[in-house]
């Protein structure tokens, strides 16, 4: 197996009850992506996957950015998982419910309270 591409932007990837959190944090765009896309392919690669992104330390995102979360949404549903995002910032709200992008994405404005693996089966 490869090493990953070097990618500053994941900032933690941890277990939060029954899903698998990653927080991502600076700027996630064309330079960045491919880094952030190594770890979610990779957590997306089994079946049942629940994966929560925090976006809240994000400063920036772009096109690349929602592109790689909206392969990780088709990562996770096409494998009856889910993917869930937190956001907060205005602008990465904006971008991702933009009527014309029609991204429809699951977003929180706070981390769960995590449920445990036996309940959430």
């Amino acid at each position: 197996m490869t090493s990953p591409p070097a990618s500053s932007c994941v900032k933690e990837i941890r277990l939060h009850g029954a899903c698998t959190l990653v927080v991502l944090c600076g700027e996630i765009d064309i330079h960045t992506a491919p880094g952030i896309s190594w770890h979610l392919d990779a957590l997306t690669h089994a079946g049942d996957t629940d994966l929560l992104i925090d976006l809240r330390p994000v400063e920036f995102i772009d096109g690349a950015g929602v592109r790689l979360l909206n392969r990780a949404r088709a990562r996770t549903g096409g494998r009856h998982g889910r993917l869930r995002l937190i956001c907060t910032r205005r602008a990465t709200l904006h971008l991702l419910n933009h009527p014309r992008l029609r991204l429809d994405f699951a977003v929180l404005s706070e981390l769960p309270a995590p449920t445990p693996p036996e309940a959430a089966a």
